[in-house]
């Protein structure tokens, strides 16, 4: 007996030493690949593989969402600390992590003990990252992986709105006009219903889902609002069934498109643990995919330019210490934060709340007296992170645990395209938009008590769709449902039409023809064609023949036998990019805006329709407002490119300063310029300056899939995988991305093992 015990004790003392140990191998491309026995120590591994490559990004992006960037760079960032300190994100970054179930929280205790881990172990490493800013990191925690996320998430889903307090105010000078209930049934945003990604057939589909919808009123409100002149863009994603590959199963790509920096805002990795088998890409400093694969089921993204906000206006109580709430005097919640500036003096800054959020008169400029502007943030207010969303997505394995594991996502608003080992592809809008009596477009009068926020739009009830009639999904931040659908979900960004590069997929992946992972790569991922320009120039130059407008000879001469491909290297690409580039003014001032809807949606609505009527004639639009734009479009093209200079085809890319987010660069010495690009043209699907990120996945075999992340995974000048990855993004190339160890041995360049403190042991 003696003897079976200690046998058993040691089997006992092995399967523990086994447990803790972590295992990373880095392939050619530099892609940490991690495995262990338990999820909470895979976390460790890939929090330990993205602090040696990340981790003075992962500083910035921490103290970006705590307020904390101006104890670094001074008065600069004051603004920015200030924003995030009133929303209390740090805090709710805190709260979100402690609110976590048990196993999810042990999942970013693991993450933060591997960053701590790596850094114990490397003081001259670490020293020598953070010698630009002249300080050592402090300890991380959990709260400040789901503050990785958030200092990134921001540029995509502001938890501030000023264009809904001066909705409000436009909306009640109309209803001083016209009255209430007739200002709330306007709608003045015209919408491209063609151009929707989830047909009202396939809404259809399910039928008692279909009728509830169709029996709901459109949500009540004044709808009449300018999209802004630059729109975030975020990328291009979509998947075809097996009816149109070679293999007969799936294929999925996705192209994040947001500036290529230095180093990238995404991180890449493989973990191999417990319940995951997934690799794919989030943020340096967050256990979290935002877009990714396992062996059952492939995710890619597209930003919808929705999130989860509705604002308030409150009245100020008589006295001015308070708010006004159903005829009663409430008072502020208060807290002071006090921010660090260098070289300056302390800042204090004083936060109040209502009972529907926080107060950002501070933030505005736009304060009247006796009002008081709230935002209601839902992830802030819910105590909740996108977090644990995300990881749910990252170990289901069905179209239907992924659409419970998105019914915890919060936010950026984000077009989901999914495709699954079984066949399925599908399509869900995620965002976890707050459902209230009026548009969220516009301030909700919060003295009243009526405009309560209850709740949210059900996911269920968000547009989505499986396995569609055309056997595709594409999208590329444009317009999610149609005009039929009653629910207001706040769109920007999810456009009111086609953006150009959607256009261009439909384009592409319409018809009959078989796709393979590498025609994904070479037709469609490297496609270079501006569909709004080509569909219009043909109009435009049979309108400047009648016209005899000797100023667009130049123009018209350099596009003579353009072939419509926007390549650096050809002698129209000056022209072309000034085509391109005049191709929203003018449209902004032609009365064709208020006939075919407004922006880039309302361009590629004109033309899809003079394609429709034109193409392949030498027909001479007649239309007098569809001639003024087309001239006044090449008229604005002909002077771009007579002031302009001389075009270069390359793409800076200043060390940390994280494009979007806008950080300091922190040292010249390492900044990088890229060689020349084929395609620098942002509405074509190959953006080569926007291509941050690509995934391809081949359903059919998981190791037969790639991507690429340039210029390279890691922020250190000396590791060798710091550009790596540039030359196959100048040639618009990706590299093997294999599931299975043997495919990942094959390209294996390191071999690191960790022990796992025995304090992580779950």
């Amino acid at each position: 007996m003696l003897r079976v015990a200690i046998l058993l004790l040691l089997a006992i003392a092995a399967r523990s030493q086994e447990r803790s140990t972590v295992e990373i191998l880095r392939d050619r491309w530099g892609i940490p690949h991690v495995y262990a026995a338990t999820e909470a120590e895979g976390f460790y591994g890939v929090g330990y593989a993205a602090a040696e490559d990340r981790l003075l990004q992962m500083e910035l992006f921490r103290r970006r969402a705590r307020g904390r960037l101006a104890e670094l760079f001074g008065e600069r960032y004051l603004d920015s600390d200030r924003r995030f300190r009133i929303a209390g994100i740090g805090r709710h970054c805190d709260d979100a992590a402690a609110a976590l179930p048990d196993d999810i929280r042990g999942y970013l205790s693991g993450y933060a003990a591997g960053v701590n881990a790596w850094v114990r172990a490397n003081p001259e490493g670490v020293a020598k990252r953070f010698a630009p800013l002249g300080i050592a990191p402090e300890p991380w925690n959990e709260g400040d992986n789901i503050c990785a996320w958030m200092g990134m998430a921001e540029i995509f889903d502001r938890f501030i709105d000023e264009g809904a307090v001066q909705s409000y105010r436009e909306f009640r000078q109309l209803a001083g006009e016209i009255g209430e209930e007739e200002a709330l049934s306007r709608r003045g945003m015209m919408i491209d219903d063609a151009a929707a990604v989830v047909p009202e057939s396939e809404m259809a589909k399910n039928g008692e889902l279909y009728a509830r919808l169709r029996a709901l009123p459109q949500t009540p409100g004044f709808w009449r609002r300018s999209l802004p002149d630059e729109m975030l863009r975020f990328s291009h994603a979509w998947a075809v069934d097996g009816t149109r590959t070679v293999t007969g199963a799936p294929l999925l790509e996705s192209d994040p498109q947001t500036s290529v920096n230095n180093p990238p805002l995404w991180y890449e990795f493989h973990l191999s643990a417990g319940r995951y088998d997934v690799r794919g890409i989030g943020v340096a400093g967050c256990p979290g995919m935002l877009i990714g694969f396992n062996r059952y089921i492939a995710w890619g993204a597209s930003a919808l330019g929705a999130g989860s906000l509705a604002t308030f206006v409150e009245r100020l109580s008589p006295d001015g210490r308070g708010y006004l709430w159903r005829g009663q005097a409430l008072r502020f919640e208060r807290r002071e934060e006090i921010i660090q500036v260098k070289e300056s003096a302390p800042v204090v800054q004083e936060v109040l709340r209502t009972r529907h959020g926080f107060v950002f008169n501070p933030l505005t400029s736009l304060s009247q007296p006796g009002e008081v502007y709230v935002s209601h943030y839902a992830p802030v207010e819910d105590r909740r992170s996108s977090v644990l969303g995300m990881l749910q997505m990252m170990g289901s394995n069905s179209w239907e645990q992924f659409r419970e594991a998105m019914d915890s996502y919060y936010s950026p608003g984000l077009h989901v395209v999914y495709a699954d080992w079984a066949g399925n592809i599908g399509y869900q809008t995620l965002v976890r938009v707050p459902r209230t009596k009026r548009t969220i477009r516009m301030a909700l009068e919060g003295w009243t008590g009526d405009d309560e926020v209850m709740g949210r739009i059900p996911l269920d009830e968000m547009p989505h769709m499986l396995n569609p009639d055309s056997h595709f999904i594409s999208h590329a931040n444009n317009l999610p449902v149609g005009s039929w659908y009653p629910h207001d979900l706040g769109i920007s960004t999810g456009g009111t039409g086609h953006s150009a590069r959607s256009q261009r997929l439909m384009e592409l992946l319409r018809g009959n023809g078989l796709f393979s992972v590498d025609s994904f790569e070479s037709a469609v991922h490297r496609d270079d064609v501006h569909s709004a320009v080509m569909a219009l120039l043909p109009a435009a130059q049979r309108v400047a023949a009648e016209a005899g407008d000797r100023s667009l000879a130049d123009l018209l001469t350099r596009l003579r036998n353009w072939d419509f491909r926007y390549r650096s290297d050809q002698a129209p690409y000056p022209a072309a990019m000034a085509l391109s580039d005049s191709l929203l003014l003018p449209f902004r001032r032609s009365p064709l805006g208020a006939r075919l809807g407004g922006g880039e949606g309302g361009i590629l609505h004109l033309a899809r329709l003079l394609t429709a009527q034109f193409a392949g004639t030498d027909a001479v639009p007649t239309d007098p407002d569809v001639r003024d734009y087309l001239l006044a479009w090449l008229r604005g093209a002909a002077a771009g490119l007579q002031t302009s200079g001389r075009l270069r085809a390359v793409h800076p890319m200043p060390y940390q300063q994280n494009g979007p987010l806008q950080l300091p660069a922190l040292d010249p010495v390492l900044d990088l310029v890229s060689p020349t690009l084929s395609c620098t043209q942002v509405s074509t699907i190959w953006s080569q300056p926007g291509n941050s990120y690509t995934q391809i996945v081949d359903l059919a075999d998981i190791d037969n899939s790639r991507t690429i992340l340039p210029p390279g995974i890691s922020e250190d000048p000396d590791s060798p995988f710091h550009t790596n990855q540039a030359q196959l993004w100048v040639e618009g190339r990706t590299h093997p991305a294999p599931l299975s160890r043997p495919r990942i041995e094959e390209n294996a360049v390191s071999r690191t093992v960790l022990r796992v403190p025995q304090a992580w042991l779950r």
